[in-house]
């Protein structure tokens, strides 16, 4: 621990003197050469400040503050500038570099991917979900041989890293694959609503951007009817739905149920 002199060592002291505390013992020493010697008129403390090769410690700055402090008491203080001071600790204390060091680390998934299951679906009108073309996905009523052209949705569930959503709550955080292609459900912003859109991707593993969450829905499950609805998680309110009318393409609403149909039963596995 660094020695620390009172007041009454300084006032004891031979500072007046020209001598100093040395850097690596207790006991005063002779003053190396003088490049700046500070006098305050009518005091007896005699503050010096040494430049050269002498080591800047933490002893040498305790002994100036000892004395500055024992000179402010001295009825002629206002002789002594607060420049004065700052001169004098320019010269004891050395900069300080700082290095910023670059780190990294690993973020909690937004979801965590679990496993995936199929299931047949059907809105509550009983209309199936058929791919027209490459990115457009429509609901329509089949019926015989048709009935073929149906797809499943190949469900990817996921776990939540809050407590928004999970199996206890209710609200299931899924991504809604069609069956037998890599083509994933997304909602994202077209204009000033949100939109629903096929997306060729594989998500199945976790889902670590935000930027991802658009293929991320919940599912809001009601066991007592045995229906489901698929709610945005990147845009909350708005549900998957099917028109009233056959042949619509699958679309997304922040009306649910009220002119067009966002429930659905699901089967099969």
């Amino acid at each position: 621990m660094a020695f620390v002199p009172d007041l009454d060592t300084l006032e004891s002291s031979s500072l007046n003197e020209e001598t100093l505390y040395g850097p690596n013992c207790l006991c005063p020493q002779k003053k190396p050469r003088l490049d700046l010697e500070v006098t305050s008129p009518g005091v007896d403390i005699q503050v010096t400040v040494t430049k050269g090769h002498l080591s800047r410690t933490f002893r040498q700055a305790a002994v100036l503050v000892a004395a500055v402090t024992k000179l402010l008491k001295q009825p002629s203080h206002n002789d002594f500038a607060d420049s004065d001071l700052g001169s004098f600790l320019d010269d004891i204390f050395e900069p300080v570099s700082f290095q910023c060091i670059k780190g990294s680390y690993t973020r909690a998934p937004v979801f965590r991917y679990t496993r995936s299951q199929s299931f047949d679906i059907l809105d509550i009108d009983h209309k199936c979900f058929v791919l027209e073309s490459p990115t457009q996905l429509v609901a329509l009523h089949l019926q015989g041989p048709s009935a073929g052209r149906k797809v499943k949705l190949d469900i990817a569930l996921y776990r939540p890293r809050s407590s928004q959503g999970g199996p206890g709550s209710g609200r299931v955080p899924v991504a809604l694959g069609i069956k037998g292609y890599q083509l994933y459900m997304s909602c994202v912003m077209s204009d000033t609503k949100p939109v629903l859109q096929l997306e060729e991707a594989d998500i199945r593993r976790d889902i670590e951007s935000v930027e991802l969450t658009r293929f991320i829905f919940y599912r809001l499950d009601s066991p007592a009817e045995g229906t489901t609805r698929f709610e945005s998680a990147a845009y909350p309110g708005w549900f998957i739905c099917t028109s009233l009318q056959p042949r619509q393409p699958v679309g997304i609403t922040n009306t649910p149920d009220q002119v067009n149909i966002a429930t659905y039963e699901l089967s099969g596995r």
